[in-house]
C-alpha cells in the first residue's frame, strides 16, 4: 500500500506558481493519504469536489481512498455503510466517469465480498466481474481494467475452475499497458502497476 500510495502522489508533481484551488486541494488531499490520513484525505476531498462538480475525479478518489481502506479491515463496524455510501456515489458517476469507474465499481463490491466470503463469495463473484468485464468493453487499453479482470480469476483459481495461463497473459498485457499509460488530465488515476507485479506471483507459482 504504501508503494502504491507513493506512485500515486508522485505522479501528481505538476505544481507551478499558478496553482488553481482545485490543484491545490488536490495535492493536498494526496499529501494527506500518503501521510497516512485517510479520513482528511477524503475530508478535503469533499470540499475539493464542491469546487467543481462536474469533475468525477476528486468524487472517484474519495471512493477509491475508502475502499482500500476497506480492504485493511473488511470486518471493521463501518464497512458495510462504506460500501453503501459508495454503491451510490459510484451510480451517480459511473456513466460520465467510464471504464475508470466500472473499476472502481468491481473493488467496492470486492470490498463487499471480503466481508463474509463465504457466504457472500456466490452473489458477489457474477457482479465484480461483470463490472471488470464491462470496464475492458469500454476501454481495452486501459491497464487498471486488464488488470483487475485478470487478477480477480487468478485470486479466484482456489475455489474454483480458471484458465490461469489465459489470466497470467492478460496480467503480463496489464503491465505492458500500465508502461504506456499517459494522461493530460491532471490527476488521472495511474495506480496498479504494482498490484500486477505482486500479482504476477500467482502465476509463478503454478
Amino acid at each position: 500500500m504504501k508503494k502504491l500510495l507513493t506512485l500515486v502522489f508522485s505522479v501528481f508533481s505538476l505544481m507551478g506558481f499558478a496553482q488553481s484551488k482545485y490543484e491545490l486541494g488536490m495535492q493536498k488531499a494526496l499529501q494527506q493519504w500518503q501521510e497516512g490520513h485517510p479520513k482528511e484525505a477524503v475530508a478535503i476531498l469533499d470540499r475539493v469536489a464542491t469546487m467543481d462538480k462536474e469533475n468525477w475525479i476528486p468524487v472517484y478518489y474519495k471512493v477509491f481512498i475508502e475502499v482500500t481502506q476497506g480492504f485493511n479491515n473488511p470486518q471493521g463496524d463501518d464497512v458495510e455503510d462504506i460500501v453503501e455510501r459508495n454503491r451510490i456515489l459510484i451510480d451517480q458517476w459511473i456513466t460520465v466517469g467510464g471504464d475508470e469507474w466500472y473499476v472502481l465499481k468491481g473493488l467496492n463490491e470486492t470490498l463487499e465480498l471480503i466481508t463474509d466470503p463465504m457466504n457472500k463469495g456466490m452473489t458477489q463473484s457474477p457482479i465484480i466481474n461483470k463490472a471488470y468485464e464491462q470496464a475492458v468493453k469500454l476501454n481495452p487499453n486501459n491497464p487498471r481494467a486488464v488488470y483487475s479482470l485478470a487478477s480477480f480469476h487468478l485470486n479466484s483459481a482456489k475455489f474454483m475452475k480458471v484458465d490461469i495461463p489465459y489470466y497470467c497473459q492478460m496480467l503480463e498485457k496489464s503491465i505492458v499497458l500500465f508502461d504506456q499509460q499517459k494522461s493530460d488530465i491532471p490527476f488521472y488515476p495511474s495506480w496498479g502497476k504494482d498490484w500486477a507485479v505482486k500479482t504476477q506471483e500467482i502465476c509463478k507459482s503454478k
